[in-house]
């Protein structure tokens, strides 16, 4: 009888031994890791507008003692803790290193508060990881030595982090894509208005980074349900089989994007903007003469030359009343008021990326340009 339990037990742990090995990531030991190396960069940078570049960070691979791909990521801060750090750029090789343009640095810095003009100390390293070695959410990472430049930022635009949205109406080009911004700069909630012309319906994915990648290769699931036309939500799936989104067939859309859940919610979505009111020939009898708006794809925003007489005006979408926007605060569009000018040249800005601050500016040394 001994024997028979004795038997039974080790056919048992025969059974549990291979089960656990079934279900084990491949093995690896930190004490293999050979983290880069991050070269120095100069030290002090004057920022400009007028320069497109900033640095180009040069690094050596990390080996994480197992054969795989690895992605990089340049990290910047004020704290050479890095309680506080923004991803500047990324690569999956070390042969070119990580451009990073004077733009972006200089957006950064302002995220920061840093002042224009005032040199700050940034710091820099290396992020290497590894993820999905299985099935599994799990991931390797491995930092850099630190590097330091004192650097003057200049005042301008700030960059938000953002989402590629790439399909037939660009080409399926990176290149000439449009955004989806995170302007919590969470990481997690994107949002932002797209022009798609007339090709919505032939079919978009979102990207998280300006090529094909599978852990950031947003479409939707062959094995469920298609979306409804116009469907006010698409959930997606991240693979490199996911299908694209081909539910939408007006111009203008704004989504945003939930990067944690995967689900595109529509906001509004139209085929025309325009400025309506009662203020000179152009803008008059509050929808007997209205002009049209055209967008920028580059500052994803809206914008018209318009010569105003003194008088009110509103935005609305389609020639209708349906949705209209106005203005109880100057610069926002926050309420259906309608919103006062004075008479001169305009070029009349819209911006509509960010839901919860929508703005319009009048700008009268740009127009005509």
């Amino acid at each position: 009888m001994k024997k028979i339990y004795y038997t039974l037990f080790v056919c048992l742990m025969g059974l549990l031994t291979f089960s656990c090995s079934e279900d084990t990531d491949p093995i690896h030991n930190s004490e293999d890791t050979t983290p880069s190396t991050l070269n120095a960069i100069n030290d002090s940078y004057t920022l400009e507008a007028t320069n497109s570049q900033f640095a180009t960070f040069k690094f050596t691979a990390t080996n994480f003692g197992i054969s795989t791909s690895i992605l990089y990521a340049l990290e910047a801060s004020l704290d050479n803790n890095f309680g506080s750090v923004s991803e500047l750029g990324s690569a999956t090789d070390v042969d070119s290193g990580i451009e990073i343009a004077a733009e972006k640095m200089n957006s950064a810095m302002l995220g920061w508060d840093a002042v224009p003009e005032t040199p700050v100390t940034v710091y820099f390293r290396i992020k290497a990881y590894v993820q999905n070695l299985s099935s599994k959410p799990t991931a390797m990472v491995a930092y850099s030595n630190v590097i330091s430049s004192t650097i003057s930022p200049y005042s301008g635009e700030r960059e938000y982090p953002k989402v590629w949205v790439i399909g037939d109406y660009c080409g399926w080009s990176h290149d000439a894509t449009q955004f989806l911004f995170c302007f919590e700069e969470d990481d997690k909630n994107y949002q932002g208005m797209v022009d798609f012309g007339e090709k919505a319906a032939s079919g978009f994915k979102i990207t998280g980074i300006a090529g094909w990648q599978d852990d950031c290769n947003w479409g939707t699931d062959s094995s469920a349900a298609a979306p409804e036309a116009e469907a006010s939500t698409v959930q997606l799936i991240s693979s490199g089989g996911s299908g694209n989104i081909s539910c939408y067939s007006k111009r203008f859309y704004h989504f945003s994007f939930d990067k944690t859940s995967l689900v595109l919610k529509k906001g509004n979505s139209f085929t025309t903007l325009s400025i309506i009111g009662d203020a000179g020939a152009q803008v008059s009898g509050w929808g007997t003469a209205e002009v049209d708006m055209n967008f920028d794809t580059t500052k994803q925003r809206f914008w018209a030359d318009v010569e105003f007489a003194e008088g009110e005006v509103k935005f609305r979408v389609d020639h209708d009343w349906g949705t209209s926007f106005g203005s109880a605060t100057e610069g926002k569009l926050d309420s259906g008021d309608n919103i006062k000018v004075p008479a001169g040249k305009y070029r009349v800005y819209v911006n509509m990326n960010n839901a919860n601050d929508m703005t319009y500016e009048l700008n009268e040394k740009d127009f005509g340009k």
